[in-house]
């Protein structure tokens, strides 16, 4: 399967007992065809055909109260929603097939699936670098699980979370566990890989057997042809052979890799290839953006997750309260939407006018950053959530003609979509850590198609800016990115820091279209310039079509 993150593998469970129960030979080809589309994807495409299919094979098990169906069908769209990126859609997949599971009487295809699921949800957290709950959910499914194959991947998953977190030792425990574990098994696929990770991270901790069990591992890849063992025994010899400060070898590797991974004809594979061969590239300006780079990667910041890592308490008493409440949704299903749509479009307006009414003092940007972080929590809390509440009552309750009731959960779905991102773009700012505040901002902005870049963050000493001016700043560079997602079509944008004593200085610039000054969309613009001249500082701007976009932004401390 195709998750690569890094530089390791990780796994999902599969589903054992399953096709007796769920499927009948007419559906098998289909649901073969997008299990393979979903979890060996070539575009992301690929993916949203698969996410399409699987989404309407849980509405038709639902409806047909066939709940094992629907179950897996929930954990190939988590699946999904995991590897493009959507984390939050992923946990709300993974918890309702958990609440769905309360509901079936405890047996062998029941744990199985909890197993799953709880490794699932360890895979979630790992992408958020919430290492605690990843360790949390790993452990759950370790306790239950009862099929060797199972028990290895979600040790390898959880030893893989060690790495992260720089404790070697416990790293090598777990994949000692898990080689033990794969010598009794008669798979040489997973024996090679659980000794090639064994002998990556015993080579971290310097001892003389981990390189002796990568070339070994590396071998036994190469007898039964396991391409995508191959090209991953070539990463770990890169890394290995760079912390040995051989860069002749780890350059050898890395070549080899690349070539491997042409082989395999796998975007993710070349892309990560020719990562490690730019990594290995000794020119000083290639070597700062990739280490800008990785550090912006691995920048996520745990509290501006906190909309993408909702928490469940399944306890009785919960349970009633939503029972009560889902029917009290059911009695008042149309004046709850009309309410919902008008509180949003009210709350909505009320966000763009605090925008526009932006006063140039320091107690007004106080007021509007305090006024905008409890609108987003009041949107993400209340809106969302009742939303999210509705769309499920008209998918499962609600009767009405199909064409008109999908009609109407489309509008839904763009509106609940919408109200999100207006919370995510009105959140509280971490003040205290500005720097990873802003890394984060960065990462939120960044997509396929285009390349975030910038110099060190930390030029600017954020230490010694009072609050306000980095309330301005923050939602300043924001208001830029926004506007280059919506308009520019840009492949790169730079963002430059630099500071001379006192005088800050900011200097955004991207490749996008462009446009005429005369023909611009000033609103977006003048919000930046009303918030640095609130700050005492000025906002100057040269754009013209085909040529780009290039802001300055300057402030004292």
């Amino acid at each position: 399967m195709k998750y690569i993150t890094f530089s390791f593998l990780f796994f999902c469970l599969g589903v054992s007992g399953f096709s007796n129960t769920i499927i009948n030979s007419q559906q098998i080809d289909s649901l073969n065809y997008f299990f393979h589309m979903a979890n060996s994807p070539k575009t992301d495409s690929c993916l949203t055909k698969a996410y399409i299919y699987f989404e309407q094979e849980k509405k038709k098990s639902i409806a047909s109260n066939n709940i094992m169906s629907a179950i897996y069908h929930l954990r190939q769209i988590a699946i999904i929603q995991n590897e493009l990126g959507d984390y939050f859609g992923g946990e709300v997949s993974v918890v309702e097939a958990l609440k769905l599971l309360e509901s079936v009487k405890e047996s062998e295809d029941v744990v199985n699936h909890k197993v799953g699921l709880y490794n699932q949800l360890g895979r979630i957290y790992m992408a958020l670098l919430d290492y605690d709950e990843a360790i949390k959910y790993y452990d759950k499914g370790l306790k239950i699980a009862k099929l060797e194959k199972d028990i290895n991947i979600i040790q390898n998953n959880k030893a893989l979370v060690y790495i992260q977190l720089h404790k070697y030792e416990l790293a090598e425990n777990e994949f000692l566990k898990v080689y033990e574990n794969s010598l009794l098994q008669d798979d040489k696929k997973q024996l090679s890989r659980a000794l090639d990770n064994l002998g990556f991270v015993q080579s971290k901790l310097n001892k003389s057997e981990g390189l002796e069990k990568l070339m070994m591992a590396l071998e036994q890849r190469k007898a039964i042809n396991d391409s995508p063992g191959i090209y991953a025994s070539y990463k770990h010899l890169v890394e290995v052979y760079k912390d040995r400060k051989d860069l002749k070898k780890a350059t050898n590797y890395a070549h080899k890799g690349y070539e491997m991974a042409k082989n395999i004809n796998s975007p993710s594979f070349i892309k990560d290839a020719l990562s490690r061969l730019i990594d290995l590239n000794q020119d000083s300006n290639i070597v700062e953006y990739v280490k800008i780079v990785d550090s912006m990667s691995l920048a996520k910041q745990r509290q501006e997750n906190k909309y993408a890592k909702m928490k469940y308490d399944y306890t009785e008493k919960e349970k009633i309260a939503k029972e009560n409440e889902l029917a009290k949704e059911k009695e008042k299903s149309l004046k709850i939407l009309y309410r919902s749509i008008a509180g949003l479009i009210l709350l909505s307006s009320i966000f763009l006018i605090i925008i526009l009414k932006s006063k140039h003092k320091k107690d007004n940007i106080k007021k509007v950053y305090f006024a905008e972080t409890r609108m987003s929590k009041k949107v993400h809390d209340e809106l969302a959530n009742d939303m999210s509440d509705v769309i499920s009552f008209i998918e499962n309750s609600l009767e009405a003609p199909t064409d008109k009731k999908t009609v109407l959960l489309n509008n839904l779905e763009d509106l609940y979509i919408r109200t999100r991102d207006i919370s995510t773009q009105t959140a509280s700012i971490d003040l205290i850590n500005f720097s990873e505040s802003l890394k984060h901002l960065l990462i939120q902005h960044k997509r396929k198609e285009t390349k975030i870049i910038t110099n060190n963050i930390d030029a600017i000493n954020w230490s010694k800016v009072s609050g306000h001016k980095k309330m301005a700043v923050f939602r300043s560079i924001q208001e830029l990115l926004v506007n280059m997602k919506k308009h520019s079509q840009a492949k790169v944008v730079s963002i430059v820091f630099k500071e001379h004593h006192r005088k800050k200085e900011i200097v955004y610039s991207d490749d996008g279209i462009g446009v005429s000054v005369k023909d611009v969309k000033l609103n977006g613009l003048l919000n930046v310039e009303s918030r640095i001249k609130s700050i005492g500082g000025s906002f100057n701007f040269t754009t013209s079509k085909g040529n780009g976009f290039k802001a300055i932004l300057k402030f004292n401390s």
